[in-house]
Parts: structure tokens; sequence; C-alpha cells
């Protein structure tokens, strides 16, 4: 006969695996080990990581301490002394709650702990392998507590291999020690990595904080949002319109002081700023939101960023008002009255607009460079930054969209294909006089009966990402010196990345000397960066480098080849002269793949007589 075949696991089993929930990877040490020194009353925390966390994560507070019965415990689950009794989840003010933390990261590290309370003579040391305390005793320490863990996931070798690469496991604990140095910043913080001081910084108000972590230059272009009601209040700062990002990376919502993720809220931040920002473009926001702790339930994932609200649709419209009223209050925002619709419950003013979208000053023909004065019937509305290809082809199925994309891909390479065998370096693809420029955006050429559109950030973009691929193949090397160096201060983040890169940015062209306390030296730049771009460009390739490393998983050369080109192409919005146009015509055509940028978008595309006839019901005419 079988006997029972259900067992309940022993306690060191089921510790490491409810450590999984809490303790991921080494940040989540960093977060849990913060928060409880917060949480015990800190006014001075003390970070030092070694080898990514991986060797050594140490959080040194000078808290209220524990007393020994109560430092043994802190080490068994669900062992707190944040709540006691059921009602209290639903009124949740500290950070921690949950009485994991220690007992998870002591199942998957060696952890030593050192506590000691105002008035108590010795302190008390504890050791814990494994989740098996292996020494306990007394100790002359100061006052509050220290926790040092080494050899993180030693006993969990599969969990540990996947771990990512040191500069993307430290650049995840830089992040998160950045947050909770924000949402705390009456509290001061010391980082040590590698022996290495990043940061030593006294308690302060939350914009000195900014500058602290940031930088002056970074927080002269914030705007301070203030949006009180009865009920709940919003308050913290939001990036001037001008001041955007291409990713959400310094987008960060706090609730109640806690740093958590809503998609909700933070599209309530970007809706706010509506027309005032490209397409693609994302405002930098450190916001915090406090409201009635009854109102949302942070207990929803063991890592406690995961939120809940009762009234989400409330706060939408509440955040999303704040943040405007912030933007309007500053001048940024031209006020015009809105056509009456009939509702009186208008959110605000909406800026003016020049609604001509095809007026002169928008569309203008380069012939002898004076304008060809086209104007067409004025459109109604405010302008979406539209042009007239996405008006041509308006709304359709992504699988119409893909097949249109290939048709007309596929016409341009036929049409190109001709005058490509018929090209030499002496002579120009299209005649002077058939060339113009639209909306700072395409270029547009007649080819016998055809018009041909060009996309010129797109097409630049590929003939960077080319010559970046042979130059990074060659190591050719084409550097322009520089008569005075230019010096950049990079985050720790950014120098990790700038030092992982440094071999590649040579055969690129950058002549760079790491020097210490994260300070680049620019000696010289590759021949096609302008002079006095240079930090610019350092900077945003970094920062489009790290973008595509999370997104896509670039191989390291490929990755800093899209990146390179993507900062460095001609953007939408830069005027071309006649001899700009054409050069860039001819290098583009000159190029192995010319007719895709390096993200597979169609850098040309073409319209023929015929397909205009039929947008005019001329067919058979």
């Amino acid at each position: 006969m079988i006997g029972n075949q259900i067992k309940i696991l022993p306690q060191f089993i089921a510790n490491r695996i409810a450590a999984g929930e809490v303790v991921g990877r080494p940040e989540a040490v960093v977060k849990e080990l913060i928060e409880n020194s917060l949480d015990a009353g800190a006014k001075h925390i003390q970070l030092i990581v070694r080898d990514a966390g991986k060797a050594l994560i140490q959080v040194i507070d000078d808290g209220s301490g524990m007393n020994e019965d109560d430092a043994i415990l802190s080490f068994q689950r669900h062992a707190t002394s944040k709540i006691s009794e059921a009602d209290d989840l639903e009124h949740i003010s500290t950070l921690g709650f949950r009485g994991e933390a220690l007992a998870s990261i002591s199942a998957v590290a060696q952890v030593e702990l050192k506590t000691k309370r105002t008035g108590d003579e010795l302190g008390t040391l504890l050791k814990n392998h494994g989740s098996e305390i292996t020494e306990h005793s007394k100790v002359q320490c100061e006052k509050g507590t220290s926790i040092a863990v080494r050899n993180l996931f030693y006993n969990t070798p599969a969990r540990r291999n996947f771990l990512k690469t040191n500069q993307t496991e430290f650049k995840h604990i830089y992040e998160t020690f950045v947050r909770l140095a924000i949402s705390n910043h009456n509290i001061a913080f010391t980082f040590i990595n590698e022996d290495e001081e990043l940061f030593d910084i006294p308690g302060a108000d939350l914009k000195t904080r900014l500058t602290q972590i940031y930088g002056a230059e970074f927080t002269e272009n914030l705007l301070e949002v203030e949006y009180i009601h009865e009920l709940l209040s919003l308050r913290g700062f939001v990036s001037k319109p001008s001041f955007t990002k291409k990713s959400k990376q310094d987008q960060n919502l706090f609730l109640n002081g806690r740093y958590v993720v809503s998609k909700a809220l933070s599209f309530a931040v970007h809706t706010a700023y509506e027309d005032l920002i490209d397409k693609g473009d994302y405002p930098n926001f450190y916001i915090f939101l406090n409201i009635d702790p009854a109102k949302f339930d942070i207990n929803v994932h063991p890592s406690k960023l995961e939120v809940k609200f009762e009234e989400e649709r409330a706060l939408f419209s509440f955040v999303r008002k704040g943040v405007w009223s912030t933007l309007e209050k500053n001048d940024l925002i031209f006020s015009a009255k809105l056509p009456d619709t009939g509702d009186s419950q208008q959110f605000g003013k909406r800026p003016a607009y020049n609604a001509n979208i095809f007026s002169s000053s928008s569309f203008t023909k380069n012939t002898g460079g004076s304008s060809s004065g086209f104007t067409f019937k004025k459109h109604e509305g405010p302008n979406r930054d539209d042009t007239v290809i996405h008006e041509m082809f308006g709304d359709r199925t992504e699988e119409q969209k893909e097949a249109t994309a290939e048709e007309l891909l596929k016409q341009a390479e036929d049409v190109l294909q001709g005058k490509l065998h018929k090209h030499s370096d002496t002579d120009s693809l299209v005649n002077k006089s058939e060339i113009w420029q639209f909306q700072k955006k395409y270029i547009m050429y007649q080819l016998d009966s055809t018009l041909m559109i060009i996309d010129q950030h797109a097409a630049h973009e590929r003939i960077l990402y080319e010559l970046a691929i042979d130059r990074l193949n060659s190591n050719a090397n084409l550097t322009q010196q520089l008569l005075i160096p230019i010096y950049v201060e990079l985050n720790p983040v950014d120098y990790e990345v700038a030092r992982s890169i440094e071999k590649e940015l040579g055969a690129l062209g950058f002549d760079i000397e790491l020097q210490s306390k994260r300070r680049v030296k620019i000696k010289g730049i590759p021949s096609d960066v302008r002079i006095g771009d240079e930090g610019k460009i350092m900077q945003e390739l970094i920062d489009q480098f790290k973008e595509y490393d999370i997104k896509l998983n670039l191989e390291k050369r490929d990755n800093l080849a899209k990146s390179y080109a993507c900062k460095h192409a001609i953007k939408a919005g830069d005027y071309l002269s006649e001899g700009e146009m054409l050069n860039l015509i001819d290098k583009l055509f000159s190029v192995k793949m010319p007719y895709v940028c390096p993200h597979g978008r169609p850098t040309i595309v073409k319209l023929s007589m015929d397909e205009l006839d039929k947008m005019f019901y001329r067919t058979g005419i």
C-alpha cells in the first residue's frame, strides 16, 4: 500500500523557494535593506557594493536598532514590527510590512547582522548562512544596524547564472538607490561602489536632492508642480516641454513616499503635455502623490512596486490636470479659445495653432533659394504634425500598412536600380531644379513621371550606420583632434557603459580618456561630428546604447553603430540647403542597402503619376 505522498517542505527549502519572489537580483536586496533602514528612522544610510552586489551588499544605518531577541526573530519569515492585525493592511505607512526581506535574503546568501539600540552597552552579532544561524554573540558597535550580504545566490547557482552582466546589475542597483534617495531627500546617503565613493549627500529639499544627483543644468529645466485637494495632493517636478527624452527612464512616481509603477498615471502626465512635445518624446518627472492608504492596495506583489487604486479614473484626471496647470501657469502654452461645442467643462486652455498646414513657410521649393509660394486651402483644426504621406494613406489595418510599405519599397527599388547603374561620382542623380524640402522632414524630387520622397533622418541614419560598421570592422580610427580637450561628467552607470565600449568608441573616431570620479576627457571626435557638439553627442550616444541594449539586446558593435547613426543623423526639423539635399541623396545611393534605415523603416517611397491621378479621380480621363 502506497503511503502519503504530500509532505510539508523543510523550512530552509521553503525559504529558498519564497526568496525568488523577493530577491530576484542584487537590486532587490539593496531595496529591501534600505527600506528597512528608513522604517527604523535612520537619518544617515550608507550603501557599500562590490562586484555589482554579487560579492557584497552592505547597508549601515543610524536607526533605532534592535535588541537581541528582535534581531533573532528578524530572520524568521513573516516576522515584522510594522503590522500586528489585519486592519493594519488598510493603513500601511511603512515601506516594509510583509516580514519577508531578511528571511528571503538569508536563504540565498551569507548574512552578517550587527545591531544596537540607544542605551545598550553592547550590540548583537548574528551570522546566518542559508537560513541557519552559525554565530550569535555580543559585540561592540555603533548605534543602529549594519547588514552585510555576501556571496548572493551561492547556494542557488542556477539563479546566479541567470544574472545579467555586472554593468546591467549595477545599473539596476544605481537606479533603485537614486529613487530611494529622491523619495527620502531629507535623509543623508552615502554610496560606495568598489571602494569608490559615488555619493555622500546630506539631507535636503527635493530640488536640492535632484541637483545633488543630476546636476544644476538638469534641475534648471524642471518645473515645480503643486496641486492640492482636501483629500489628496500632487507635488514634485516635471520637465519643460523642450527638455524631453526618447525614453521613459526618468519618469518617477512616488505614492505616499514609496516608488511605484502605474502605467495609467504615467500616461496621465504624458497626456498633459498634449501637442507641446513631439510624438515619441517623453517628459521627465518626479511626482509625489499623497492619498489615503485605504484608497489603494500596495500588497499586490512582494516587490511592492505594483499598486491597485480604488478610483484610478479619478486619479488619472487629477494627475493630468495638476501637471497641465503647472505647464499653463509657466507660460509654456499659448492660449486660444476652442470652438464652441456646447461642452462647458473644458479642461484648461489649449494652445493656439497656425492651422495652415500647407503654407508657403512649410512647403518651400529650392529653386534659386526662393519660395514657390505654394498655398493650399486652410485645414481647420489643430496641426497634428502630419505630413502629406500620412494624409495620402489614411487609416489602414496593420496588414494593409505592411503591404503598402512593401509595395512602395519594391517600386522605389525598381526605379532606383536603373539610376544606380548609370551613376558616376561626377554626376548627381537629381536635377537641381527638381528638388525641394517638405516640412523640414522629407526631401521631394521628380524622377521622370514619379515623385520620390526621402525621409531625411532615416536616409542619413542608413548612411551613418554603414559608415560606422565599416569603421568598427576596419579599426580605421578617423579622428579629428581637438585643440582644447573637452571634459564630460557622467553618472556611474554611464561611466561604466563608456568603459565597456571604450575600444569601439576609438574605432568610431572618439579619442577619449577615462579619468577618475566619472570624468571623461574627450581629445578627439569622429571627422563627421560637428565641433561644439562633443559632449552632447557622447551623452546621447551612451543613452541610446543603453536603451537599445535593454529593448533590442543587440550585439555590441551593431548596437553602437545603430546608436551612433540615430543620434548623429540629421533630424526631422533640420533645414537642408539644396547642396546638402543633393549630397545626402548621392551618399544614400552609394551605400549597400539604401532602401531601409538600420531599424527596417523605408528611407524612400515613390508616388507615380498614375497613383496621383487615381487620388483625384482622373482615371480614364
